[in-house]
């Protein structure tokens, strides 16, 4: 029988340090594992071994990159994995230079963990690693359009904001193909087009049509920064280091422009058709809410817009109330509970071209119900004016068309 692959384990966690190494024995492994950098750097100078996994972080930060250096003075062709969750990039520079073979990534995927692992074992081994083919950042954009947009769309359908929109995949998503096509050919060296500038025009001026708020856009931008973030940390060991800065810097130089005149658009877009909408603009709102920090959050910004509220702090006002016309409602999810839909149905009967703003915190972010614009009470005064204007105009340009 062939003796047992033998790896050592380093983690300080004692969970992962019990669970972690008797899985991998189950694979067929031999595995040592040790709760610190001294005991590893014994093991690593008195035992062979053929493969190397370490947390990144053992008591300190980055003090797996202590195990690793010793095993590649020590045993040089034993191939090193570091365990961590998504690394950063002054970490994955770190592990570039000690020429680390792999990430595991926490929560670790066994099955990919055993695969990795025997990929190396079957390998050609020689005195020095082999270095880790690279390329520009911008190429692996190039590879990995489709992925990133999907990443920004699964993000996108979480966001309580943006999924108010109601809109399809391909219109919620238009202006990202060319958002990465920007990004790409800037990378490359390429002279800006009209392209990129129409395209961030268009969809200003189209989230305007389709209800959404600056704050939203903002919120839209700020998911694609994340997921982009999140891409390159993932891709930083393929990635060409000598141009990684510039392009990483490029990359937010693009998405700032693109924002910065998609919400000029925006702007322009709601210009004009104020004139026309502040000859009959609606003033009344009614607010509901039970929970006073809530209610205090969306009465005063609103009465210093210009607007007239009404407000209800229970449900026996509220229903007194919801007998009335208004031009607006905006409601917190504190005050019914589970029965909010069924007032904001009897609301929507009553008053068929009012606008419905729901203001949620906590645990009702999680309510579902029949709205027009959603909006976070952790926001602030400016959003929730932002939500309530842009609401409003949409329903009364459709009463004028």
């Amino acid at each position: 029988m062939a003796p047992r692959p033998k790896i050592l384990f380093v983690d300080d966690e004692p969970a992962i340090r019990l669970t972690l190494p008797a899985i991998l024995e189950g694979f067929g492994f031999d595995v040592r594992a040790v709760a610190s950098v001294p005991e590893a750097l014994h093991l690593i100078t008195t035992e062979k071994f053929e493969i190397l996994i370490s947390d990144l972080n053992i008591g300190q930060p980055s003090d797996g990159f202590t195990v690793v250096s010793a095993m590649r003075r020590t045993q040089p062709t034993v191939p090193t994995f570091i365990l961590t969750g998504y690394p950063a990039f002054e970490t994955a520079l770190e592990a570039i230079r000690l020429q680390v073979d792999d990430y595991l990534v926490k929560p670790a995927d066994i099955q990919g963990m055993v695969e990795k692992i025997k990929l190396k074992l079957n390998g050609a081994k020689t005195p020095v690693p082999q270095r880790i083919e690279t390329q520009r950042l911008v190429e692996i954009f190039d590879q990995n359009r489709r992925e990133i947009i999907q990443r920004w769309l699964n993000a996108a359908k979480e966001d309580e904001q943006i999924s108010a929109y109601r809109l399809p995949d391909h219109e919620l998503t238009s202006y990202l193909p060319s958002v990465i096509e920007e990004i790409i050919a800037g990378g490359r060296g390429q002279e800006p087009t009209e392209n990129p500038l129409k395209a961030a025009e268009l969809h200003g001026k189209g989230r305007f049509k389709q209800g959404a708020t600056i704050p939203s856009m903002i919120r839209e931008a700020r998911i694609l920064q994340q997921v982009i973030s999140h891409f390159i940390q993932e891709n930083l060991l393929g990635a060409d280091i000598s141009s990684l800065i510039p392009d990483v810097m490029r990359i937010g130089e693009t998405l700032q422009a693109y924002l910065e005149r998609s919400i000029r658009e925006y702007i322009h877009a709601r210009h004009a058709v104020m004139e026309t909408v502040l000859q009959n603009k609606p003033r009344s709102l009614l607010l509901l809410s039970a929970d006073r920090e809530l209610s205090l959050f969306a009465e005063y910004p609103l009465k210093h817009a210009g607007y007239s509220v009404t407000r209800a702090d229970s449900r026996r006002e509220a229903l007194k109330l919801l007998q009335e016309n208004f031009d607006g409602l905006v409601i917190s999810h504190s005050i019914l509970g589970d029965g909010i839909a069924e007032m904001t149905e009897f609301f929507r009967k009553q008053n068929p071209n009012a606008a419905i703003i729901t203001v949620s915190k906590g645990r009702w972010q999680d309510l579902k119900v029949d709205t027009d614009h959603a909006i976070s009470g952790e926001e602030g005064p400016e959003a929730l004016v932002e939500a309530v204007e842009t609401a409003l105009t949409r329903k009364h340009l459709r009463r004028i068309k």
